[in-house]
């Protein structure tokens, strides 16, 4: 949720907060730090942590919900989304429980046994080195995750 940051020479709170695509005024209440402060190279501040995933977020499951609704809402396969998470077709979903979900624009791909990269390719419907682009080692092990982001 948090990390530190190291303030670097010639860094002012609005600089900061601009290369993280915060308010001046979020750092400022976070680190009890009065706009227009001078910050000195050298000093630790503590900044929000960016969404490190690209590719996924949490979703927390809710009353009433199940994987069919989650899936169509976010216009991913069933299957697919219960692959990803782990889960069988006749597993439960509870309340609370937090699942992974694409992001807008994302597509995923899990492998299965003797799946090619031309299989990977036709299924995302572009070229290798695009998907090589973004997926730092493929093996095509079964139930690999392979992404892709428009």
């Amino acid at each position: 949720m948090y990390t530190i940051y190291q303030v670097q020479n010639g860094d002012t709170l609005a600089s900061v907060a601009n290369k993280l695509g915060i308010s001046v005024e979020v750092l400022s209440n976070l680190n009890g730090i009065m706009i227009g402060s001078v910050l000195n190279p050298g000093d630790f501040i503590v900044v929000p942590r960016k969404d490190e995933n690209p590719y996924f977020r949490g979703y927390v499951v809710k009353k009433g919900d199940n994987i069919y609704e989650i899936a169509r809402t976010y216009n991913v396969s069933p299957s697919q989304l219960l692959r990803l998470n782990g889960l069988n077709d006749t597993d439960l979903i509870y309340p609370n429980q937090k699942i992974m979900i694409p992001k807008k624009d994302v597509m995923f791909y899990i492998t299965e046994a003797d799946d090619t990269l031309d299989d990977v390719m036709k299924f995302f419907n572009v070229d290798a080195n695009k998907i090589v682009s973004q997926n730092k080692t493929i093996y095509l092990i079964n139930d690999q995750l392979i992404v892709y982001k428009k």
